[in-house]
């Protein structure tokens, strides 16, 4: 014979924090039926009903300790406490029915009832708890009969009416508290957008920034812009170098150079701390400074960030912790970026740009051409003479020096917005946007003044060191005398009658 068992699943008892609602009906709850009960004995000893009407009132004074505990047992705490207010102007009607319907009694408590629903439910809410009221008070009135008690004694009056006010007084003082609190939420909610705003608007800066420099201004101006009344700053120092400030940039805190090299200096005394936010010193117009670290989040530099703010609370230092998250991640990718990017232009022996980065560099100018004719570009080309004969001889190791050494001396000879790039494997070139034919013929004096003829020396394999003369063939080309596509043929064909005439001239000497 089977023995079965009971189950072992058995329903738990699980209190919870009921809804605010519940929280906030629970003390004015309390006093009303309370000051009722007080009412209710106060009639009875004035009329001699003695215990007939005392012990029914005992009930009034449970009700709310039931009130509660029904929101608390509920699934839905707010839906039970809206049920609780309903019950409430029942019972309210029912007992102003047993006390006949005592004047002051009954305006007062039945105000109260409608004017609870009208604030959590509206006219609705309002109009059901009338009617419930209603129903109580005449369903009394019939089952027991009407009586009517408009007056017992003046004292009694007064009881009634200050009850009233100073329930009225509670009802307003919990109304009170739970329109700050709305408040509240209404303000941390808008402090969390304003920080969600800045948080987008600083991964919207970091895809548009083409370098450090302006992600870090963009950064901070675009910060300042959504929290006007604090002030920001940014410094990345060297790792290995903490006293080096390699970038820095502030919005709002209108700080001098003098003024940026001093915090610099403090900032790099405590480049050892392991994060969190520090204060800093306080400044002259009675704000405090803070500085929070990145330490961690980049791989190449120290950052701090730095706020100016009147005090550090919980809500400005977490927000400086996702501010710097931010700041960091997208300054990291951004460097990440750039050097991907200067990877993919630059040419790995002599770090100019490489062949892909002049092309693209030389169609932009050849569109610039075609839909501005007035504004020429030119081309400069250069082929090193010996190259071949270097490698030959002495290895590619030594030829690979002898392309480095003319890169440098050629960068020498290039101002800024010329564009130098190695074209290949003994060729360079130089890109002159809106120029003419006299750009390259400049650099071409200077390439002839200045390394033309010039001794350099190479260091073989053997560790020993050959001293070699520079040559380079030239040919220069301009969109003012070509159709734009063949300017650099034109330079190109130009380069290799002069390496041909120098060939010439060498052995005719």
């Amino acid at each position: 014979m089977s023995v079965s068992k009971p189950s072992t699943a058995r329903a738990k008892l699980t209190l919870k924090r009921p809804h605010r609602l519940a929280l906030a009906t629970l003390p004015p709850r309390a006093f009303a039926f309370c000051h009722t009960f007080g009412l209710t004995v106060w009639i009875a000893l004035a009329e001699g009903s003695g215990w007939r009407l005392i012990l029914p009132g005992l009930l009034l004074l449970l009700w709310p300790a039931v009130a509660y505990a029904h929101a608390v047992l509920a699934r839905d705490s707010k839906r039970a406490e809206f049920r609780n207010l309903y019950f409430d102007s029942l019972l309210f009607g029912i007992w102003c029915g047993v006390l006949d319907y005592y004047l002051w009694a009954t305006l007062f408590i039945g105000l109260a009832c409608f004017m609870n629903n009208m604030v959590v439910g509206g006219l609705r809410r309002m109009a059901v708890s009338f009617a419930l009221f209603a129903g109580g008070a005449l369903g009394w009135g019939v089952l027991a009969g009407f009586e009517f008690r408009p007056y017992v004694s003046m004292g009694l009056d007064i009881y009634q009416v200050s009850g009233a006010v100073i329930y009225l007084l509670a009802l307003a003082y919990v109304m009170n508290g739970q329109n700050r609190k709305i408040g509240r939420s209404i303000t941390e909610i808008q402090y969390q957008n304003r920080v969600f705003h800045a948080l987008l608007d600083l991964g919207m800066v970091a895809n548009r920034a083409p370098n450090i420099n302006s992600l870090l201004d963009d950064a901070l101006r675009h910060l300042h812009a959504d929290f006007p009344e604090y002030g920001f700053a940014v410094f990345l120092q060297e790792r290995q170098r903490p006293e080096v400030t390699r970038y820095a940039a502030e919005a709002g805190l209108r700080l001098s150079l003098e003024d940026e090299r001093r915090l610099g200096s403090r900032l790099a005394r405590l480049h050892e701390q392991d994060g969190g936010t520090l204060k800093l010193n306080e400044r002259s117009d009675g704000e405090q400074l803070y500085a929070t670290s990145m330490a961690g989040r980049l791989s190449l530099y120290e950052g701090w960030l730095v706020v100016r703010a009147p005090r550090l609370d919980a809500a400005l230092e977490r927000v400086l912790t996702l501010f710097v998250d931010q700041l960091a991640a997208a300054t990291e990718n951004k460097l990440l970026h750039l050097a991907l990017q200067r990877a993919a232009e630059r040419d790995g022996l002599t770090g100019l740009y490489n062949r892909g980065f002049f092309e693209s560099a030389l169609q932009q100018s050849i569109q610039g051409k075609m839909q501005q004719p007035g504004i020429d570009f030119a081309v400069l080309m250069m082929d090193v003479d010996g190259l071949k004969e270097i490698n030959d001889q002495y290895g590619h190791l030594v030829g690979d020096q002898l392309i480095t050494t003319v890169a440098e001396r050629l960068q020498l000879q290039c101002r800024e917005g010329d564009i130098l790039a190695r074209y290949g494997g003994d060729e360079f070139v130089i890109l002159f946007p809106s120029a003419d034919l006299s750009a390259p013929a400049r650099v071409g004096d200077l390439i002839r003044t200045h390394l033309e003829g010039q001794h350099c020396v190479l260091a073989t394999t053997e560790g020993e060191g050959i001293e070699v003369a520079l040559r380079l063939s030239l040919g220069s080309a301009s969109s003012s005398e070509v159709p734009a596509q063949a300017v650099l043929t034109l330079a190109d064909n130009r380069m290799y009658d002069d390496k041909t005439q120098r060939r010439k001239s060498s052995v005719l000497n």
